[in-house]
């Protein structure tokens, strides 16, 4: 959602044996982004210059043991349980099959044309089909609210009335057309789902007050003060559960949408989504969840799909030169052993919420950041002119637009290619990745992806400068030649080791032949 100018989240960490700090969410804990609402942060911070080894190490210990009996000794590095059986022995919700091909593109209707309407969307459909997106995710299409708005146009996450289309964007048949079109193109579209909150003069509040949360006094509130443009549902009623299920269902039946994503979902009752989502599978079987939150649990028996907040945070750090690049890899192990064994996270390196990729990685550095998440399982993002290097962050109070006539045509050509070649190899998406080691493990990201017959070895440089690199591989790999998928180049194993110069910023994909 869109949210305040604060930076918080929910985050805890620990010392590596680098002396880097390691963060970690807490369990249920979300990264709530920082343009509307921001996030809590509950950080320990300690000055490694005023300690000594000897009192580091001895911290170090007492830190670790007092987190652990805080966490119930049952997590992992990253606060989410590590007890495998709690979430990993459970399968979760099959994602339909044209979600994990992938991309997903975000449009904020309002900000993705200098008209903002539907009918500018839809005339960008071609675009979007020959970039290779699969699925396209509307930010919220719903009247906004007055009273409390935020900025001159308001935030599309206070919602005034759920069963109408926003006039600023277009009609009602405008949005139907659009829906049509993309589905005659062989792609699909989902809506954003406020659950959680609606406009302080949403137009239930007179006939049903009963639907929204109050104070002792009876007064309308929320449960965070800063969102001052909101009320909260009650979820404590039956009667809000009904009516909810009846929006989701609505959307569903009158536009046709393919799925929803919810807003701030680990706000809302998780018995809420299993519930209403079993009852949404029973209109449309390969409808696809998205939950803004991250969180295991969420995706039992409801989503599909939750934010991976935390392998953003640690690839901006890994840019900073704040944490070694290794870690990259080791995260997406780690959460893959916590989480359903369908459980498919939202990757990202920029959303509605975050600064632009091209501001926070760099015009070049973007590069191996983005190429890292088109080449891990999960489903990659795409906000509104990121694949052409737009870095004008659009705020959600105001109109500002992106600028189709600055595009990069570059940029746009490399993540056309990224595209292409994670929907030609199925080795890209798949689960089945192997760490390969080398020889600098601070700047450089290597694995091998498998499936089937297919391997490729992953190459990153994250770095502003040229590697000379030693990969070492196991004996499977032994005098095999390899193809880089991008430039076509070809080199051979030897001596069980694999050597190559890397341009700063790199990426490369090498087939095994």
């Amino acid at each position: 959602m869109g949210k305040s100018e604060g930076k918080t989240d929910l985050r805890m960490g620990i010392f590596s044996d680098t002396k880097d700090w390691i963060p970690f969410l807490r369990p249920g804990a979300n990264s709530l982004g920082n343009s509307r609402r921001g996030r809590i942060r509950s950080l320990c911070i300690f000055k490694h210059s005023q300690l000594k080894k000897l009192t580091i190490f001895f911290l170090r210990g007492i830190l670790f043991m007092a987190l652990y009996a805080l966490l119930v000794g049952e997590y992992n590095l990253y606060g989410i349980p590590e007890k495998k059986t709690d979430w990993h022995h459970m399968p979760g919700p099959r994602s339909p099959q044209w979600i994990e091909d992938g991309p997903l593109y975000e449009i904020f209707v309002r900000a993705f044309s200098e008209q903002g309407t539907f009918r500018q969307v839809e005339q960008r459909l071609d675009y979007m089909q020959d970039l290779g997106v699969s699925a396209i995710w509307l930010m919220p299409v719903y009247p906004i609210g007055q009273k409390g708005r935020k900025g001159k146009l308001g935030s599309p996450y206070s919602v005034q009335d759920y069963f109408k289309v926003n006039p600023e964007l277009g009609t009602a048949e405008d949005l139907r057309s659009l829906i049509n079109n993309v589905h005659r193109r062989g792609m699909h579209i989902i809506v954003d789902m406020v659950a959680n909150h609606v406009s302080n003069d949403y137009i239930e509040m007179k006939n049903r007050p009963f639907l929204f949360a109050r104070d002792a006094q009876g007064n309308f509130t929320r449960e965070v003060a800063d969102w001052s443009d909101v009320t909260d549902f009650d979820y404590s009623r039956t009667e809000t559960r009904l009516y909810m299920k009846e929006v989701m269902k609505y959307w569903i039946n009158t536009f046709d949408f393919d799925g929803f994503r919810c807003d701030v979902a680990g706000m809302v009752p998780t018995d809420f989504w299993e519930e209403t989502v079993a009852e949404l599978r029973q209109i449309k079987p390969d409808i696809y969840m998205l939950a803004e939150w991250e969180d295991p649990a969420l995706q039992v028996r409801a989503f599909h799909s939750t934010y991976d907040w935390t392998l953003y945070h640690l690839l901006k750090d890994i840019r900073n030169g704040k944490k070694p690049a290794v870690m990259a890899v080791r995260w997406v192990e780690e959460k893959r052993a916590f989480y359903p064994q369908n459980a498919l996270p939202l990757r990202f390196i920029e959303n509605h919420d975050e600064q632009r990729a091209a501001a926070v990685f760099g015009k070049e550095g973007f590069k191996p950041f983005i190429a890292f998440i088109f080449s891990i399982y999960g489903v990659p993002l795409i906000y509104n002119g990121q694949e052409w290097g737009e870095s004008q962050k659009p705020t959600l109070f105001d109109k500002v637009h992106i600028n189709w006539d600055k595009r990069d045509d570059e940029i746009r050509a490399f993540y056309k290619k990224l595209i292409r070649l994670r929907k030609l190899h199925p080795a890209l998406p798949s689960r089945q990745l192997t760490p390969v080691g080398n020889n600098q493990p601070d700047k450089i990201i290597s694995f091998l992806k498998s499936a089937e017959q297919e391997r490729i070895l992953v190459v990153l440089n994250t770095a502003e400068k040229e590697f000379k690199i030693a990969l070492n591989v196991n004996s499977e790999l032994s005098g095999k030649t390899f193809r880089d998928l991008f430039s076509g180049k070809r080199i051979k194993e030897k001596n069980d080791q694999i050597e190559m110069k890397l341009e700063p910023f790199s990426a490369m994909w090498w087939l095994v032949e």
